[in-house]
């Protein structure tokens, strides 16, 4: 059927192609719901909805295939400038279903490019010019929003002036060695420390993942924290930026994240599973901020509201309302909590297992009591996990992250959740190291 085997296309991969971080010689030919199919036709169960979410109503659902088709029967680009009724029609939508305040949209290619949009926005606004975020965040690729993230993105780059980082609630690893809720919410309280003795009290925005993602599913303790924060950006007028690229539209078994921890940012970025397999980023933005003029705005996207990319959009928010996927994410989220909690029982090299809907976290150990991260155990695990048919990844950059995430398509099946669960559970057995 294909004029090459899989050999040949890898051989010419690795000879014209840029290899990506966690590279696996698949040759990928097919993706259909929750499966994936090889060249030489082998199925492997989608445990990262291809790319941290990307697939969240699952790969080729046939609505957003059919208006995908529909609209490049019609119209396959745009010019940004002019208006284009998939565009009109999407951000109606969106309007509908996105928190108080939060109901103009900007649309770009990407969510990092959404984020820079936001970044640019809030300084704008708030005509200051110094960024926090979180240690280990992640929000894009270009070298500013690196300097956002985890340090180990951003190595022989150069720095951002006035871009900090504080740490984040990271109960499990706490960074200043106290313990929950005896803590006072030391992480989130250091917001101000950070502000009144680092900054140039120049602030404009902190931009934040309500659950840091890449940096290893790393979830708050409850919603005191992010009133914490709120408080905090609100006293020294500093926009609040949730990156919600992986936990939107349904993913943690709520519509948001911040509906989940009842907090609610200035903007709001999306991305990744709201294009339904096309690339797509979002800013939300609240009615309390004063947008720039034309002259100011200097944010041009080739792509801004694409016609095809809106279509695709707006059949992924038509698909979570009609099969009410938040409802059922928080349903099949039970399941897997109670799968992963008994493999903690089963399974020591597990310490720590967080997250809600279809959003998890399997923290690797070599040792419970001192928290040695289990590194090469994590690789070794996806490799298996691979050769049995199922498709994981690590936080963070291949070989230094520790953290196994779970997150299927939202329209997963019972039946092929714990079909992967189990496959799962027989490959931390193969790796244990006790």
């Amino acid at each position: 059927m294909y004029p090459k085997d899989a050999h040949e296309y890898v051989k010419m991969h690795n000879e014209y192609c840029v290899r990506m971080p966690g590279f696996t010689p698949i040759v990928a030919v097919e993706t259909k719901g929750s499966i994936l199919k090889d060249i030489d036709g082998r199925e492997y169960i989608d445990f990262v909805s291809q790319t941290s979410g990307t697939a969240g109503v699952g790969s080729g659902h046939p609505k957003v295939v059919g208006a995908i088709k529909k609209q490049a029967d019609l119209m396959v680009h745009n010019s940004a400038w002019l208006i284009n009724i998939p565009k009109v029609e999407l951000a109606e939508k969106l309007a509908r279903i996105t928190p108080p305040k939060l109901k103009r949209f900007h649309f770009l290619g990407g969510g990092g490019e959404a984020n820079e949009f936001a970044l640019h926005l809030a300084m704008r606004h708030t005509k200051h010019k110094e960024v926090i975020s979180l240690y280990m965040g992640y929000h894009g690729a270009s070298i500013a929003m690196l300097n956002l993230g985890q340090s180990t993105h951003r190595r022989g780059l150069p720095s951002v002036s006035g871009f900090r980082q504080i740490p984040p609630a990271y109960c499990y690893r706490c960074f200043y060695g106290l313990q929950y809720p005896d803590c006072n919410y030391r992480c989130a309280r250091f917001l101000e420390d950070k502000i009144r003795y680092e900054t140039y009290g120049d602030v404009a925005a902190l931009i934040m993942e309500p659950i840091p993602a890449n940096g290893g599913h790393i979830n708050p303790p409850d919603k005191n924290y992010f009133k914490i924060i709120r408080e905090i950006c609100d006293k020294y007028g500093i926009c609040l930026i949730f990156d919600e690229i992986q936990t939107g539209v349904g993913r943690t078994g709520k519509m948001w994240a911040s509906d989940y921890y009842e907090t609610y940012p200035d903007i709001l970025v999306l991305g990744k599973g709201i294009g339904g397999g096309m690339p797509l980023g979002i800013a939300a933005i609240s009615s309390d901020i004063t947008m720039p003029s034309d002259e100011d705005q200097e944010i041009i996207s080739t792509f801004s509201g694409s016609a095809l990319m809106c279509a695709a959009a707006s059949a992924v928010l038509d698909i979570v309302e009609e099969e009410q996927l938040p409802r059922r994410v928080e349903k099949m989220g039970e399941i897997v909590k109670k799968r992963l909690d008994e493999m903690q029982q089963k399974h020591s090299i597990i310490g720590d297992v967080r997250g809600s809907g279809l959003f998890w976290g399997v923290e690797l150990v070599r040792d419970r009591n001192t928290k040695e991260k289990a590194l090469k155990e994590a690789v070794e695990v996806c490799v298996k996990a691979r050769e049995g048919g199922l498709s994981i990844i690590i936080s963070g950059k291949a070989g230094v992250g520790n953290v196994i995430n779970i997150k299927p398509p939202m329209t997963i099946t019972e039946e092929v959740l714990n079909k992967g669960l189990d496959i799962f559970d027989s490959v931390l057995g193969k790796v244990e190291i006790y």
